[in-house]
């Protein structure tokens, strides 16, 4: 037995399928109509915003992407908490200047 599918954007389906692209979709039976139909998803792919590096402190470093600002670090516990306090600290005080020197080396 042969059943036939009402295609949605015959004509995009088929170019992108020529193009080798996969095709995702929904394959469904139509409420009004009664006919088999499939409908193709048009997702656009995801942008990942890539992180460059701004920065470094004794202990981690500083990124930047377009839309956040990312402070890392990571210490030893053989340090102990008073060392790791006093780096904490230092570090916050080296991530804050290599903001400000970025943002007057944008703003030039």
């Amino acid at each position: 037995m042969k059943k036939f599918i009402f295609v949605v954007n015959a004509i995009e389906l088929i170019a992108r399928l020529l193009a080798g692209e996969s095709i995702e979709g929904k394959l469904y039976i139509d409420k009004d109509t009664q006919v088999l139909t499939f409908k193709a998803w048009n997702r656009k792919a995801p942008k990942y915003t890539k992180y460059r590096k701004t920065g470094d402190t004794d202990y981690g470093g500083l990124w930047k992407s377009d839309r956040h600002l990312l402070w890392r670090e990571k210490f030893p516990l053989s340090m102990g908490l008073d060392r790791i306090l006093t780096a904490m600290e230092a570090d916050k005080n080296q991530a804050q200047k290599n903001v400000v020197t970025d943002y007057i080396i944008e703003s030039v």
